[in-house]
């Protein structure tokens, strides 16, 4: 068995060798002997397959651009290959948070815009718009007044409301965007 290990990881060790030299045809039979198990690894990290399938592509790309780089006395091919794989998993799990949480500052910014600064009148209606907000939140879903005062409150993440509530991501998401849309409806009246 360790004869087989040991002659896959040549062939990819020598694919390896002929992408670094842009050959086509040594990257297609490297992504036909390994891209399996490439994108079972990035599957198992981000749950998404869709997700999970372009993270497959642009890390082919990237061992595209980057096979030159491969030396064997540092690793084992194919472990120099899922690493790749897995920093581009990471930094695109990062990039997505990074992008969902400008998306919710936005969101909350349409809900509460920015005055120009503290006027008697403004004053007055910022009081108001609070009275109206608590009211707004009383009338929300307990679980959905809980998470939107986890998040937009208390600063907390999606994932740390996740665990203080015992509950999937997902229904986070669903609770939060939910709440959103009737605390905007209800304040719009």
């Amino acid at each position: 068995m360790a004869m087989i290990e040991q002659d896959k990881a040549d062939a990819i060790e020598r694919l390896l060798a002929r992408v670094a030299l842009k050959d086509q045809g040594a990257l297609e039979a490297l992504y036909r002997l390994t891209a399996g198990k490439m994108n079972g690894i990035a599957l198992k990290i981000v749950h998404d397959r869709d997700l999970a399938n372009d993270i497959l592509q642009e890390t082919y790309l990237q061992i595209w651009h980057k096979a030159g780089e491969y030396r064997r006395d540092l690793g084992e091919p194919f472990t120099w290959m899922t690493s790749l794989l897995r920093y581009r998993t990471l930094d695109r799990l990062r990039s997505e948070k990074r992008e969902q949480k400008r998306r919710d500052h936005e969101e909350v910014k349409a809900l509460f815009p920015e005055t120009g600064g503290p006027t008697p009148l403004g004053t007055l209606l910022e009081g108001d718009l609070q009275n109206r907000l608590g009211l707004c939140l009383n009338q929300l879903e307990h679980a959905n007044r809980s998470a939107i005062l986890l998040a937009y409150y208390h600063g907390h993440s999606r994932e740390d409301i996740a665990d203080q509530l015992e509950q999937p991501i997902n229904t986070i998401k669903s609770w939060l965007r939910r709440g959103l849309a009737r605390l905007s409806q209800c304040l719009a009246q």
